[in-house]
């Protein structure tokens, strides 16, 4: 007993601690806090906004440097005079210097171009990210009606195997009474045997699906979900024609603004690399303060000098030919993500005509099958009947039940094909 309600206790647990779900939309917010994919891309959207910080506070201030140094002269140089030496040089040496310097954004010093890449590549983390809640939307929109199909296809088993029992018992009445033969009755029964391994298998599917919707949303810990209701769809939604919808997904998709951002940096590039032609100009300054002294005096008494500069430097690497060929390699660059722009919108196009032409597919079966089961329902009643009449034999009875199975099947698979050719439609229009 004490084992029995430890069981029951830890059942009860289970129960409460399994997050159910009424609709996607739920999983889908609930995933936007969740999925590790996210958390990661918002962290490199973070990196990114304090790399433009640091271009900025790179380029348009100035580099300041202090450097200190202390020396020791073990061995002081000697120089003879008339036969006479004398050393040269301090015992100890200190020099501290502050040096300022700052590029003058002219001619071979592209400041401005450095900070637009990095401001370039802040939008390419930003794009990022919605890419990646796209497709972390769409995976748990797809588990989402995948625990939807399976817990629908445990249910259609059920009720074929309530059919099944049903139509055994009524063969077993009638055998026992002599009325049925012996090979109706044993059809019967191995009937009901083989959908009890079908519901086995379709059961531990419904929770293999349950685990999958969990870890799409990015649930710790292994938690339990589940989702309410069946498999349905709206026939009154609106998307759009299909030739906006398809110039809407190859124009503006996320794919091709990170292509577009990307080139709009191999761009800038290119300006730097010709910015090599020219010199580079900038301003220095310079605070030095020195010592130097020999042992006889303490550190405190030592004789301080400084000195103030500052004035205009110039850069200018002259191997001009080998900065021609890095030339060269950024246009190339550019022209090579061009075309790669204009492939990507070329497979753009070809996914969305595949993606409603698979959505249009399903909405056709969904009509069909809808009233394909109507009249299998009333096809295995009238076999049901005919066969309790003595019109029909088992056989009969059986390829009607068969024929019901297969229309329920073909009818939530068409509403799961559905969703997830929506699901694949949403992603590409990102919503």
């Amino acid at each position: 007993l004490t084992v029995l309600f430890f069981l029951m206790l830890l059942s009860n647990l289970n129960a409460q601690n399994k997050i159910t779900f009424t609709n996607v939309d739920d999983a889908i917010s609930l995933a936007m806090k969740n999925n590790s994919d996210i958390v990661r891309s918002k962290i490199d959207q973070l990196k990114a906004n304090e790399k433009v910080s640091e271009v900025y506070s790179e380029n348009l201030f100035p580099t300041i440097t202090l450097n200190s140094r202390y020396f020791r002269t073990f061995k002081k140089q000697v120089i003879n005079i008339f036969g006479q030496t004398f050393e040269t040089g301090s015992d100890n040496n200190i020099i501290n210097s502050l040096d300022i310097s700052e590029p003058i954004p002219v001619l071979g010093t592209p400041v401005f171009s450095g900070i637009r890449i990095a401001e370039h590549f802040e939008n390419i983390q930003s794009e990022n990210l919605i890419d990646v809640e796209n497709n972390v939307r769409t995976n748990v929109r797809k588990s989402y009606y995948g625990v939807m199909l399976t817990k629908s296809i445990v249910e259609v088993n059920k009720l074929t195997l309530q059919n099944a029992e049903s139509n055994f018992n009524t063969v077993n009445l009638k055998y026992k009474n002599g009325v049925a033969t012996e090979f109706d009755f044993l059809r019967a029964k191995v009937k009901v045997d083989n959908i009890l391994p079908q519901l086995s298998k379709s059961e531990r599917n419904y929770e293999l699906s349950q685990r999958a919707l969990s870890n799409a949303i990015g649930l710790k810990d292994n938690e339990a979900v589940d989702v309410s209701g069946e498999l349905s769809y709206d026939s009154t939604e609106v998307l759009g024609s299909t030739d906006e919808l398809i110039q809407k997904i190859s124009e503006n998709n996320v794919a091709i603004r990170q292509l577009q951002i990307g080139n709009m940096i191999n761009k800038e590039l290119v300006n730097i690399d010709k910015a090599n032609y020219l010199p580079k100009l900038y301003i220095f300054g310079a605070y030095n303060l020195s010592a130097s002294s020999n042992d006889d005096r303490s550190l405190f008494n030592y004789p301080f000098f400084n000195s103030l500069n500052a004035g205009l430097g110039l850069s200018w690497n002259l191997n001009l030919f080998r900065n021609s060929f890095k030339v060269k390699q950024s246009e190339l660059e550019v022209k090579k993500t061009e075309e790669q722009i204009r492939d990507v919108k070329q497979k753009l196009k070809l996914l969305s005509e595949s993606t409603l032409i698979a959505l249009d597919d399903a909405k056709q079966r969904l009509k069909s099958q809808k009233e394909t089961i109507e009249l299998a329902k009333r096809g295995v009643e009238l076999a049901n009947l005919s066969y309790a009449s003595g019109v029909l034999n088992q056989i009969d009875v059986q390829d009607a039940e068969l024929t019901l199975y297969q229309s329920r099947l073909a009818y939530i698979q068409a509403i799961y094909d559905y969703q997830i050719a929506k699901a694949e439609l949403e992603r590409l229009l990102e919503k």
